[in-house]
């Protein structure tokens, strides 16, 4: 009877042992899956990042997510700020990127290491409708460029005139609270730069009597921003990611929906 009793005891125990040791697998596996993407978004860039009702929505957000799958049970997780802020949620290493179409730029290459580059944008110059004597970068002396304090468009024209503009005869109007196209459109300034892949779809929307004129005028490179200490492994994956996209022609069937442009590959207008 005893040596049934104690038959019994040992057998529980291996059970419990058992289904201890199966429980914890099933918790380190969960936790294994449960692997987050952290995402900085201002969502205020139609089509790239925006809202729609209460859901963030836009190019960057179903790259993103395609670029998780690809990473290996990564999801997207999203935190809300303005562009600056979204910006110092990554230096304080709060999110692990940030998205807006975001431009490499030198002075961000100092702080940054950017991923792989996943849209090369075009833009022209935009003028008024009215405006005749501006038919491109070539006719800008003597005229007003308008933009945002924050816009990579402000980084390209201070350079331009740094190397083409020796009596300062254009001039700068930048503005926290107005786009570059409102200040074109309520006269402030004259001209701005403008991605061609998103005019048509800008001038619908908003209603300004507003032109693309003159060529390209510089090709925008855009990527996702990393802190320099960033995790290698995570970087890695996610260039992955986003190589892998390209090279199957995922990045360039998502952009010909939007725009009917291919902006995966350089040259889209040549």
């Amino acid at each position: 009877m005893k040596s049934r009793v104690k038959f019994l005891l040992c057998f529980l125990t291996m059970c419990l042992l058992f289904l201890i040791s199966c429980g914890s697998k099933k918790s380190s596996g969960e936790a294994e899956k449960e692997k987050v993407l952290r995402v900085g978004v201002a969502a205020q860039h139609k089509p790239w990042c925006y809202k729609d009702g209460n859901k963030i929505v836009g190019i960057d957000i179903d790259i993103l997510n395609e670029a998780a799958k690809r990473m290996g049970e990564y999801k997207v997780e999203l935190e809300m700020a303005s562009f600056e802020g979204m910006f110092g949620l990554l230096d304080a290493g709060k999110v692990d990127t940030v998205a807006q179409q975001i431009t490499i730029t030198e002075k961000r290459k100092e702080k940054y290491i950017f991923s792989e580059i996943y849209a090369y944008n075009p833009y022209k110059v935009v003028v008024r409708e009215d405006e005749n004597s501006i038919n491109g970068l070539k006719d800008v002396k003597g005229k007003t460029f308008g933009g945002n304090i924050a816009g990579a468009q402000l980084n390209f024209i201070e350079n331009y005139k740094a190397k083409n503009d020796p009596n300062n005869e254009i001039k700068i109007l930048t503005s926290e609270d107005s786009t570059a196209i409102e200040l074109i459109a309520h006269k402030k300034v004259d001209f701005a730069f403008y991605a061609v892949a998103i005019f048509d779809r800008m001038k619908k929307d908003s209603g300004f009597p507003l032109k693309l004129v003159g060529d390209v005028v510089y090709e925008e490179q855009n990527a996702y921003p990393f802190r320099k200490d960033a995790d290698k492994e995570l970087l890695e994956k996610f260039n992955n990611a986003i190589k892998s996209m390209k090279e199957d022609g995922t990045l360039k069937k998502i952009y010909m929906e939007y725009f009917g442009i291919d902006l995966s590959q350089p040259g889209a207008l040549k």
